[in-house]
C-alpha cells in the first residue's frame, strides 16, 4: 500500500504541476529511509539498516562515490548501531522497514572525513522538456505525457532534491516559448522557473531522429551559468539518470560545504547589519539557531544595529553563505576574506 501511495502521488506531483508530498508518513524525514524486507528477523533488519544508511550517505553528500571512502563502508557495516527508532510497514509487495537513523552521527562522520556536506534545504529543480516531433516542437505536458515525465521523479527522490513540473498555461508560454529551449535563451528558462520558486532548472530538449534513436540534449542552468550534456539512444533507460545526476551534482558542487572538526578549524566573523528591533534580533538568531545544528557559533559583538557572530566549523567566509538558507531575510553583501562575511538583514515582514 505504501509502495501504491508513492507511486499514485507521484503521477498526481506531474498531473497537477504542483508541490506534493510524495506520500509524506510520520516516518519521513531527510535522516529517514524505507527499505523492503523479506521478513522482520533480526539478520534482516540488519540488512535493511545497511541498505538504507548507503541510500542515505550518496543523499546527503550528493555523490554515489562516496562509498569507496573506508570510513563510510565500516559506517555502512555497522548501520544497526546508528539506528535510533525503526518501525515495520506493508506496501503492495510486502513488508517495509521505516528507520530514523542518527542525525549527528552522520554530520560527525562527514566532518571528520573532511567530505562535502549537503545539508537538508535544498532549493527544488524546474523541469522543463521539450519534444521536437516531425511537425511541431511542443513542451512535454503533465496531460499527455505523464508516463515520460514519473519516471524522473524517482531519480530525484534518490538524490534528495524535490522537483517541480511547469503548468504550462498562459501565463508560462509568454514566459517561456518553447523555442526558448532550442535558442538556448536561458535568461528566459530562469525567469519561468522562478515562478515556481527556483533559481534551478533542468532543461531537456528531444529528437526523434530518422533512424528511430533519439538525440537528447540536457542542460542545467543555475543562477551563476549553464552546464551540458548530448546523449544519442534507441530506448528511453537511463535517460533521466543523466539529466537529473548532470542538474544535482552541479548543485552539489556549488551548495556543499565541508563541516571541519571544531578545535582544528578557524574561526569565521559573520557580520549581519540592519538588526534595529528586538524582533529582527529574534528572527536573525532563529536562522542561526538552524546554522548551530551543523557549525559552533557564538554572538562575538552586538553594536547599534550590526551583530557579529563567530563560527567554527566550516572553511571559509563562502561556506557559511551556502548554509544561510534562501528567503531568510539575510543577504549575502560580500565575503571580504575567507574569514569573514558581511550580511544584511532584511525584514520579511
Amino acid at each position: 500500500m505504501k509502495r501504491f501511495c508513492r507511486q499514485f502521488f507521484q503521477v498526481l506531483l506531474v498531473f497537477f504541476g504542483g508541490v506534493l508530498p510524495v506520500c509524506a508518513t510520520a516516518q519521513d524525514s531527510f535522516f529517514s529511509e524505507q527499505v523492503g524486507v523479506a521478513d522482520r528477523g533480526s539478520v534482516e533488519l540488519a540488512r535493511a539498516a545497511r541498505e538504507g544508511l548507503t541510500r542515505l550517505l550518496i543523499k546527503v553528500s550528493g555523490n554515489e562515490a562516496i562509498l569507496e571512502e573506508d570510513a563510510f563502508r565500516e559506517a555502512v557495516r555497522s548501520a544497526q548501531q546508528n539506528v535510533l527508532s525503526y518501525s515495520y510497514g506493508e506496501d503492495d509487495e510486502g513488508d517495509v522497514v521505516f528507520l530514523e537513523f542518527d542525525d549527528a552521527f552522520v554530520r560527525s562522520l562527514f566532518r571528520d572525513e573532511s567530505v562535502p556536506y549537503w545539508e537538508q534545504r535544498r532549493p527544488p529543480v524546474v523541469v522543463w522538456v521539450a519534444l521536437d516531433e516531425p511537425f511541431s516542437r511542443r513542451f512535454a505536458a503533465r496531460s499527455d505525457d505523464v508516463d515520460l515525465l514519473v519516471p524522473s521523479i524517482e531519480r530525484f527522490e534518490t538524490r534528495g532534491v524535490e522537483p517541480r513540473f511547469p503548468l504550462l498555461d498562459l501565463t508560462d508560454a509568454a514566459a517561456v516559448p518553447v523555442n526558448a529551449l532550442w535558442t538556448r535563451d536561458f535568461d528566459l528558462i530562469r525567469q519561468g522557473s522562478r515562478r515556481y520558486g527556483s533559481e534551478h532548472s533542468l532543461v531537456g530538449r528531444w529528437i526523434d531522429l530518422s533512424d528511430g534513436s533519439k538525440l537528447v540534449d540536457w542542460y542545467y542552468v543555475g543562477p551563476d551559468g549553464e552546464m551540458h550534456k548530448q546523449m544519442r539512444l534507441t530506448d528511453l533507460d537511463g535517460i533521466w539518470d543523466v539529466g537529473v545526476d548532470l542538474a544535482v551534482d552541479a548543485m552539489r558542487d556549488s551548495l556543499a560545504v565541508t563541516l571541519q572538526q571544531f578545535e582544528i578549524s578557524d574561526a569565521i566573523a559573520v557580520t549581519v547589519r540592519g538588526v534595529s528591533s528586538f524582533a529582527d534580533y529574534r528572527a536573525v538568531s532563529t536562522v542561526f539557531k538552524q546554522l548551530g545544528e551543523l557549525v559552533e557559533l557564538r554572538i562575538d559583538s552586538v553594536s547599534q544595529d550590526t551583530l557579529t557572530y563567530r563560527v567554527v566549523g566550516v572553511s571559509s567566509a563562502d561556506e557559511v553563505a551556502r548554509l544561510i538558507p534562501s528567503r531568510s531575510g539575510l543577504r549575502v553583501q560580500s565575503a571580504v576574506s575567507r574569514a569573514q562575511l558581511d550580511l544584511t538583514w532584511e525584514s520579511i515582514q
